[in-house]
């Protein structure tokens, strides 16, 4: 079999055992350049990256630095002294990806050079996976498919096939541990780079005893990214419900015919200020206001005529209910509404 010359395989490796020599003599058949970061790893350690350095190159961490920081020294190592590759291939070292995967997702690469190839697991019907990653994995697609317009079924794989051309941007990507693999896909999004998802096989060795993945302290770090998507609506609405029940008390005594419509526009006015210079910082937002401006106006304008109108409306149809109650519930409803048409419209971002 001739050997693979256009991509380098990039192994972090942390406190490994003998899986990662197995997988080593499997992937030196196939692959011609292979780089391991030993990060940190202990010192009974050391005779397996002895024998790794027959058919590798290793890089060492005097200390566990985490993942994150091992693939950027890779990424790194591979600018300065890989200058002719077309890619790199990240896998991890205690065997849950096979040689066999590694090809196909590289071969798919090589056809596909100027997109990113991820190695997805079927975390929908492959019942091998044990419920907590299952559930995990689930979770986060879906919260990154409805907060951040990300497709991707396998959001935490280590397979992955990066090209050459992206490798300086991922030397920007932050976290040094498990989020920064997180960190990158919302890079790769910014960055507009697309992906193509190649179905790997699922192996979880001892109930996957070999992953150093801690799942309260490292799922704080990856889901965190989540909230300031957060911060902004949340803010908003914190002003809009304040100030609607301010002025709304104040109001029904003037005006008892309107103070709910009032109130509601006063308030709208207020939190929509409030959150257009918000959601520009939350999406990013590169553009003159005089581009999203108007366009977060429609909505804005559209989203408080629908608040005022149906809480109006359902005020005078459930006299029982608090009016304040039903505005909590409708302007939820609005909120996962509105975010949606910010994010697809009034502050997407154009292509380069």
């Amino acid at each position: 079999m001739e050997k693979n010359h256009s991509v380098v395989v990039l192994i972090p490796a942390y406190c490994p055992d003998e899986k990662m020599i197995t997988l080593l003599d499997q992937i030196a058949e196939q692959f011609e350049y292979i780089l391991i970061v030993n990060d940190g790893s202990k010192e009974e350690c050391a005779p397996l990256f002895e024998q790794a350095k027959k058919k590798a190159t290793v890089l060492e961490h005097e200390v566990n630095r985490g993942k994150g920081c091992a693939l950027r020294t890779g990424f790194a190592y591979v600018l300065e002294n890989f200058t002719d590759a077309a890619g790199v291939v990240t896998i991890d070292a205690d065997g849950q990806h096979t040689p066999e995967d590694v090809r196909r997702c590289c071969e798919a690469f090589l056809k596909e050079p100027q997109k990113v190839i991820m190695g997805c697991r079927d975390f929908e019907g492959d019942t091998k996976i044990p419920p907590r990653s299952r559930f995990g994995n689930r979770l986060t697609s879906r919260l990154m498919k409805f907060f951040c317009d990300i497709s991707l079924s396998d959001t935490q794989t280590g397979l992955r096939v990066m090209p050459f051309s992206i490798l300086s941007e991922m030397l920007k990507v932050e976290g040094d541990r498990y989020e920064y693999e997180m960190n990158s896909i919302f890079r790769l999004k910014e960055l507009n780079v697309t992906w193509t998802e190649v179905p790997i096989e699922v192996i979880y060795i001892d109930d996957n005893a070999s992953s150093h993945f801690n799942p309260i302290k490292d799922s704080i770090k990856i889901y965190k990214v989540f909230f300031k998507f957060c911060i902004s609506s949340l803010g908003s609405c914190l002003l809009d419900m304040l100030l609607f029940l301010l002025v709304s008390s104040h109001l029904e005594t003037i005006m008892p015919a309107y103070h709910i419509v009032a109130a509601t526009v006063i308030a709208r006015i207020c939190s929509g200020i409030f959150n257009y210079y918000m959601n520009r910082w939350v999406f990013k937002s590169k553009a003159k206001a005089a581009d999203s401006g108007p366009r977060y106006f429609i909505v804005w304008l559209i989203q408080m005529a629908c608040s005022a109108g149906i809480v109006e409306g359902l005020a005078h149809l459930l006299p029982m209910i608090h009016e304040g109650i039903i505005k909590i519930i409708i302007d939820s409803v609005l909120f996962f509404l509105s975010y949606k048409i910010q994010q697809k419209w009034v502050f997407i971002k154009k292509k380069e």
